[in-house]
């Protein structure tokens, strides 16, 4: 539903590189999955930094935005070719590696794996993480 959004998941490598539309898109994606997950700003705010707290409401809204994005499968994996098609073809450059490298890092449920996974992102490059 939003997958044409140029969302970076969780690893959106500037604001600035969105269109106004993109943009709206996006915080419409925020909108529905803080909803859906009742998981407060300021966790994902910190998180955004690199200060990723160990909440269930957390994870979840992750799992949120990449489910709405499309990119989970059946398997709960993430389709990292999938993935990778949402974003401009210099974005894909940058996110193709981080994407690669973290594939989907396993977790106790699939909330805690996207979660985990976000957090290789930050790891691999946390100057171009940010998530919506």
């Amino acid at each position: 539903m939003f997958s044409s959004i140029v969302v970076g998941i969780s690893l959106v490598f500037s604001i600035s590189a969105f269109t106004e539309e993109e943009q709206q898109m996006m915080n419409a994606l925020h909108a529905e999955c803080v909803s859906e997950t009742g998981c407060s700003e300021d966790l994902i705010s910190k998180a955004s930094s690199g200060d990723f707290a160990e909440d269930d409401k957390l994870k979840c809204y992750m799992k949120c935005i990449f489910d709405e994005l499309g990119v989970i499968d059946d398997d709960g994996k993430i389709d990292a070719s999938g993935l990778l098609t949402i974003f401009p073809e210099d974005i894909q450059a940058i996110a193709k590696p981080m994407i690669t490298k973290c594939g989907t890092v396993a977790g106790k449920d699939l909330c805690d794996s996207i979660y985990q996974t976000n957090k290789c992102y930050y790891a691999e490059n946390p100057e171009a993480y940010l998530l919506p």
